[in-house]
């Protein structure tokens, strides 16, 4: 393998800090930037920023299950007023204050 080499200009002081961490870690500099280009490759966007050219595919199932979630979340409990007619709702609410006989 033909091995080529990166350069990228940071200050003195950044470089220090991260190579404590980079220590820490147990890993240096080149491992880190090969990690990183594996990532760039694999995902075709970096780690640190969400992709917003290509916009993620979602296949029918996914779609369906998204939505019936999101209607759970939005439509109310089973309404008992949901089956029934306006004017048997009416007389229900009459009823319950007494104006009418059920």
């Amino acid at each position: 393998m033909n091995d080529v080499m990166v350069t990228g200009r940071m200050s003195r002081a950044k470089k220090d800090a991260g190579s404590r961490v980079l220590e820490e870690l147990g890993i240096n500099a080149s491992q880190l930037i090969n990690d990183l280009y594996d990532y760039l490759i694999e995902h075709g966007h970096s780690p640190f920023q969400t992709p917003t050219d290509s916009p993620k595919t979602v296949s029918k199932e996914q779609l369906t299950s998204a939505l019936t979630h999101i209607d759970s979340l939005c439509l109310p409990a089973k309404n008992r007023f949901r089956e029934m007619t306006d004017n048997q709702i009416r007389q229900e609410r009459l009823s319950k204050r007494g104006l009418v006989e059920a």
